[in-house]
């Protein structure tokens, strides 16, 4: 009997120590770790742009309702038709739901045309899909409902191609049918043109003005100075002004700076200007002048750009960085720095042992460094590497359980 109570105390002693000691490997952890990443940072001046372009204001003298046939930020050649005009309201929607028809038309045909199902990307046309439909949500909280609609016919496009991909749907046949259907009824109906608007001459066209095309001209670089923008007021619309045509030759930038931060700059410099625009997140820019304000604390940095996109067109002011270095590399928790042996380096968890390897430092604040991405074949960090950001009596070669 005392040998069974033994053995059960015993066994009951035993599974508690397993559990204690496996509760207390769960929770400590004789080390932290972070991963190695790539990482790019851009150290410059942070400016908030003007922008200063060669815009012609379009004026629809002739009245009439203009049926628009140069999307807003595309670019049009000279005398090419900007608009038709109409005499009703009526015969412009009959227009606007030809044209949306005749493009169903075409993106139906041009899916029922690809037949390389095997090279189709399933996860790219997902992401199309999510792209269209969160395109078609901000349009629509932004009130921008021209845009929502064009989102709307990318997002049924986009539907259908994954369809077609995933099998859904390889029968667009009724669909086309109705289509063109509608389409014919439309061409019986559609009414002529009473007349056209035609660009005089080439450049973006923006369909709509902000009343500061003649008070920020190019022409006018040399009285941009800091009390200029500060008293900056925009003009009344022009009667009949139904949009502007952007020049895409060289245009400004105009950027209100301390006279310290001006002293970065001078006349002739080239340089490289980051923006959050996607269609132009880098811009290769020179710096064309430097205008004092009266009392000499305040300058005006103008910057010239020959680079132009649709968004560029339609924007008047924007944040952006005039880059001074750009650092890539490796990024990391300052505190994973450490010296061993006069070293600088870091200790990498591989396997079940620590390894320390030396690193050369491009960029450090009091939160990240970067690393230079060294590559040969020597003990060196490389890319998704476990770093050690904590951790005691830290050692090369050390065994962690």
């Amino acid at each position: 009997m005392k040998d069974n109570a033994f053995l059960k105390v015993f066994f009951g002693v035993l599974v508690a120590v397993y559990f204690i000691h496996q509760i207390y490997a769960f929770i400590y952890h004789p080390i932290q770790t972070e991963s190695a990443e790539y990482y790019e940072m851009v150290d410059g001046l942070k400016i908030s742009a003007t922008l200063i372009r060669d815009e012609q204001v379009v004026i629809n003298a002739s009245g009439g309702i203009l049926h628009f046939l140069a999307d807003d930020g595309s670019r049009v050649a000279k005398n090419g038709v900007i608009a038709n005009i109409y005499s009703s309201e009526n015969d412009s929607v009959l227009m606007t739901e030809k044209d949306a028809i005749a493009k169903k038309i075409a993106d139906i045909e041009e899916l029922q045309n690809y037949n390389n199902l095997q090279a189709s990307d399933l996860n790219l046309a997902n992401e199309n899909v999510s792209a269209a439909f969160n395109g078609f949500i901000r349009a629509t909280s932004n009130g921008n409902f021209d845009r929502a609609s064009q989102n709307a016919e990318e997002l049924l496009s986009t539907i259908n191609h994954r369809q077609i991909i995933t099998g859904e749907q390889t029968d667009f046949t009724a669909q086309l049918s109705a289509l063109n259907e509608r389409l014919q009824q439309l061409n019986n109906q559609l009414p002529n043109a009473t007349g056209y608007l035609s660009a005089q001459r080439s450049g973006y066209f923006v369909s709509a003005t902000d009343g500061f095309e003649s008070v920020l001209n190019p022409s006018m670089l040399d009285s941009v100075t800091p009390e200029y923008l500060n008293q900056l007021k925009k003009d009344d619309p022009a009667p009949g002004a139904v949009g502007k045509l952007v020049s895409d030759f060289e245009w400004y930038l105009a950027a209100k700076v301390s006279i310290n931060d001006s002293l970065r700059f001078k006349v002739g410099d080239a340089l490289e200007i980051r923006t959050s625009l996607l269609s132009m997140p880098t811009l290769t820019a020179t710096v064309k002048q430097i205008n004092l304000s009266q009392k000499g604390e305040q300058a005006v940095v103008i910057f010239s750009c020959n680079q132009m996109s649709s968004e560029l067109a339609t924007m008047r002011t924007g944040n952006m960085t005039v880059v001074s270095n750009i650092y890539q590399g490796l990024r990391l928790p300052k505190k994973a720095l450490r010296v061993v042996d006069g070293k600088t380096g870091v200790f990498v968890y591989s396997g079940m042992s620590l390894k320390f390897v030396t690193v050369k430092v491009i960029y450090q604040n009091d939160e990240i460094i970067i690393c230079e991405q060294q590559q040969t074949d020597t003990s060196v960090l490389r890319l998704y590497d476990e770093v050690v950001v904590k951790g005691k009596k830290l050692y090369d070669g050390k065994i962690i359980n």
